[in-house]
C-alpha cells in the first residue's frame, strides 16, 4: 500500500486529538499514512501529538466563506484521501461540501450526510425522529410549551440548549420559577425534556458500515467535566446495545453513531445524539474498538469490518504538556 494522507481538523479539540490518537494506535495505518492537522487559531494539543505528524495548517473558521476553499487546496496539495472532522463547529460545513470536497480533491468526508447530521445536532428533531420511529425517548418540548410538558410529567424537568452541546446551559427545573430564572436564549432556541431520574449515565457508539449495516457497538459509562469524559467504563449492558442498535438500523449513519442514554427502572432511555465521532475514540481504540481504522477499512478500501470483538476496562485522563517553539507553531 502506497502512502496516502489523510486530514484531521481541530487540533485544539479533545475530539480532534482523540481520533489523530486512534490512528496512532492502528497497527495497519500508523506507517501508511501521512497525518496532517488543521486548527483556527496556531495554538493546539493535536499539532504536537506526534513527531509523525506530515503537516500542520492553519485555517480559517467554518463559518467563513474561504473555509471549504482552504480545505480543498490542502487535499489537492498533500494526496488526503479522507477528512475527519475533530470539532462540531466545521461538521456542518464539511457534510454540505461533501461532493464539492470529494470533486476537486478527491478527499472523503467521513460524516454522515446532513440529513443525519441534522436529526442529531437539534434536540427537537431528535425527539420527533425518536417518536416517528416508536423508539424511547423523554418527552421533549420548545420552552414555550413548557406547561404542556408539565402537565403530562411534572417537575423537574431538564432544561438544555436545543442544539448546542459540551455539557454547557444544562439545568435542572425543580417549579415555575427556575424557568424564568435560568432563560439563557430566545423560547425557541431552548428544549425542555422530561427528567430522567438515574446516576447511570452511558455514551453508547454504534458503527455503520457503508452499506448502513451495524458492525459493532460499545458503551461506556462515564463522568463528565467541561462536555469531556474525563474517567469512565466500557462494558457490556445489554439494554444500551440493544436500544442503540435499533437507532442506527432506522437511521443508518455513514460511520459513527454515540448515543447519550439513562439507565432508568432497568430501561435503556436515549435523550440525546452526536451523530459524528466522539472525544473518547482513543479509549475505544485502546480496547479493540476502533473506529477511525475501521472507517478507512471500509469507507476508502471498501473492505469488510467486525467492531465486535472489544474488550472491557476502564480509564481516566489527565493533564498532559507539549513542549515547542513559536516557530513551529503553523502560520
Amino acid at each position: 500500500m502506497e502512502k496516502f494522507g489523510i486530514l484531521f481538523t481541530g487540533a485544539g479539540s479533545t475530539m480532534g486529538q482523540s481520533l489523530i490518537k486512534a490512528l496512532l494506535m492502528s497497527k495497519k495505518y500508523k506507517d501508511k499514512v501521512d497525518i496532517f492537522i488543521t486548527n483556527s487559531e496556531p495554538m493546539g494539543a493535536g499539532y504536537f501529538l506526534s513527531d509523525t505528524i506530515k503537516g500542520r495548517f492553519l485555517v480559517p473558521i467554518a463559518k467563513s466563506p474561504n473555509y471549504i476553499d482552504k480545505i480543498i487546496q490542502i487535499c489537492k496539495e498533500n494526496n488526503i484521501k479522507g477528512i475527519f472532522s475533530g470539532t462540531e463547529h466545521e461538521i456542518y460545513a464539511l457534510s454540505s461540501n461533501a461532493e464539492r470536497i470529494k470533486k476537486e480533491s478527491g478527499a472523503i468526508v467521513f460524516l454522515s450526510r446532513l440529513e443525519v447530521i441534522d436529526i442529531g445536532t437539534d434536540k427537537l428533531k431528535t425527539y420527533e425522529f425518536f417518536k416517528k420511529h416508536n423508539l424511547p425517548f423523554p418527552e421533549t418540548v420548545l420552552f414555550d410549551d413548557y406547561q404542556k410538558l408539565v402537565d403530562k410529567v411534572g417537575y423537574p424537568l431538564f432544561m438544555k440548549p436545543r442544539t448546542a452541546s459540551a455539557s454547557r446551559n444544562i439545568f435542572k427545573i425543580e417549579k415555575e420559577e427556575d424557568l424564568f430564572k435560568y432563560k439563557f436564549a430566545s423560547s425557541d432556541e431552548i428544549i425542555l425534556q422530561q427528567f430522567l431520574d438515574s446516576d447511570v449515565e452511558y455514551t453508547v457508539e454504534t458503527f455503520c458500515d457503508k452499506n448502513g449495516k451495524v458492525v459493532g457497538t460499545i458503551p461506556m459509562i462515564r463522568e463528565l467535566d467541561f462536555g469531556m469524559s474525563y474517567y469512565g467504563e466500557i462494558n457490556d449492558n445489554k439494554e444500551s446495545i440493544e436500544v442503540s442498535e435499533k437507532i442506527a438500523e432506522v437511521l443508518k449513519p455513514e460511520g459513527a453513531l454515540n448515543v447519550q442514554l439513562r439507565i432508568v427502572n432497568g430501561k435503556a432511555i436515549p435523550f440525546e445524539l452526536n451523530t459524528r465521532f466522539s472525544s473518547t475514540e482513543c479509549v475505544r481504540a485502546y480496547y479493540g474498538y476502533n473506529s477511525i481504522e475501521a472507517m478507512l477499512d471500509n469507507y476508502l478500501f471498501n473492505e469488510k469490518i467486525d467492531l465486535s470483538n472489544w474488550k472491557k476496562g476502564m480509564f481516566m485522563r489527565y493533564w498532559n504538556e507539549c513542549y515547542f517553539t513559536k516557530e513551529e507553531l503553523p502560520k
